[in-house]
């Protein structure tokens, strides 16, 4: 915040107050009138905003050692690590989700251009390729991403997470990269000894031939998709009625995709 200092010494004080930060005494004096702070006569509430967490110090210790062992996987495969910003522009990300596009975070307009915040890391990957003519590269990035969604914080449903993201743009083989992925998914598992693991392997081409083969039209091969990727969270006799009531797809087919998305072994 301006201080406004009348002579050197007092500015000098004020920077050595600065960088030395406030005392235990005075944090904890902030803390009691925050606590007690009212806004427009009603009583101000801290929490933090639903959707979204604190870490305290022993969670972030294990969080960063996690972090360890995915980014060293990552470079152990040649990876480069890249940034990108926290927001896009809205014409960016608009229009690359199918439907779940409702649930990207436009920013008001506060600086001649319309933004939106990041939903994932992929969509700004690509548009950094594609604005730096890079013809090859894998890449890393960890990042907290944000999505408009109604919070389930107890089944793993937040609007801000992290993702960790590898990705290889460019040609290095036929199915090199899927098997590399794949390769990684391994490394990290394992090393951070979870226990027994099973990989699933989720494929869009995969999908679009069990739906062709259920009867799905193919102009509804998107919303569907988007449907049964909700299984891993959501009962099936919930996605079987969206899928009826809101997708229009017929009984028949519903229940074929029932069949071969519930197999497993």
């Amino acid at each position: 915040l301006p201080v406004a200092c009348s002579s050197l010494p007092e500015m000098q004080d004020t920077v050595k107050a600065t960088n030395e930060g406030p005392s235990k005494k005075e944090v904890h004096e902030l803390g009691k009138k925050m606590a007690a702070a009212k806004v427009s006569s009603h009583s101000f509430v801290l929490k933090a905003p639903k959707g979204t967490r604190d870490r305290n110090p022993v969670q972030m210790r294990i969080l960063e050692q996690v972090f360890t062992v995915i980014q060293d996987s990552f470079k152990r495969h040649d990876a480069v690590s890249i940034e990108t910003p926290v927001f896009e522009l809205k014409d960016v990300l608009t229009g690359k989700y199918g439907e779940e596009s409702k649930l990207i975070y436009n920013l008001e307009d506060q600086g001649g251009e319309l933004l939106s915040l990041r939903y994932d890391l992929t969509v700004p990957f690509a548009r950094y390729v594609a604005m730096n003519k890079i013809k090859a590269i894998k890449r890393y990035q960890i990042g907290k991403v944000y999505r408009r969604d109604q919070p389930a914080m107890n089944r793993g449903r937040f609007r801000e997470f992290y993702q960790c993201d590898f990705d290889i743009a460019g040609d290095y083989g036929v199915m090199m990269a899927d098997a590399e992925c794949l390769r990684i998914v391994y490394e990290v598992l394992r090393e951070l000894n979870l226990g027994e693991f099973v990989i699933k392997v989720n494929h869009r081409r995969f999908l679009d031939g069990l739906f062709s083969a259920c009867g799905v039209p193919a102009d509804k091969f998107a919303t569907t998709c988007s449907s049964v990727d909700k299984l891993d969270k959501t009962p099936w006799e919930e996605v079987k009625r969206e899928l009826l009531q809101e997708k229009g797809l017929s009984p028949e087919t519903v229940e074929l995709i029932g069949e071969y998305t519930q197999i497993s072994g």
